[in-house]
């Protein structure tokens, strides 16, 4: 399965670098993001920070193909009952593929999938994450992406999750 998913994003890379040659069809976009989490892991992490970068690359009138890496972290909350101890930060690095599919002008919403890495115990996860956005032109023509979502990572033995919100300038 990994295998798989990473020729799947060895194929995508190689595809959006192709497009790239043709602006008009490609691009490419780097934002802060902030991520509260949701469930048990809200219990022993308090607020993530961190950035991503997303490629995109047009399939068809009002849908893109999308690529998104990133670096996250979320600070440990401290442990109850223990004095000075705190649960370790949880670091993710995020690598998805997915499609952005746009309602209307500006407004969209999207899907991706792929894998999470997670520095606390070693671990790769399924990582998902559906969103809703609106892209828009400042007024000295720069464009701006700001999305809400949920980003939630899967294994064997639980997975954790967090609401977020991504605010990127669309180079």
């Amino acid at each position: 399965m990994k295998k798989l998913f990473f020729a799947a994003i060895t194929v995508t890379v190689i595809s959006l670098s192709a497009a790239a040659q043709d602006r008009s069809n490609f691009r490419f976009s780097v934002g802060a993001e902030l991520g509260i989490p949701t469930g048990g892991f809200s219990n022993s992490h308090s607020l993530g920070i961190g950035g991503t970068a997303q490629a995109e690359i047009s399939l068809q009138e009002n849908l893109m193909g999308t690529a998104t890496a990133g670096f996250l972290v979320f600070k440990g909350k401290s442990i109850p009952g223990l004095s000075n101890a705190n649960y370790p930060d949880q670091a993710i690095i995020p690598v998805r593929i997915g499609v952005k599919y746009f309602l209307t002008t500006g407004i969209y919403g999207a899907f991706q999938t792929g894998v999470g890495f997670l520095n606390n115990d070693g671990g790769t996860a399924f990582a998902y994450s559906p969103q809703i956005g609106y892209e828009f032109e400042s007024k000295n023509n720069k464009s701006f992406d700001v999305s809400l979502k949920y980003d939630g990572y899967a294994k064997s033995g639980g997975s954790i999750g967090y609401f977020g919100i991504r605010v990127a300038k669309v180079l």
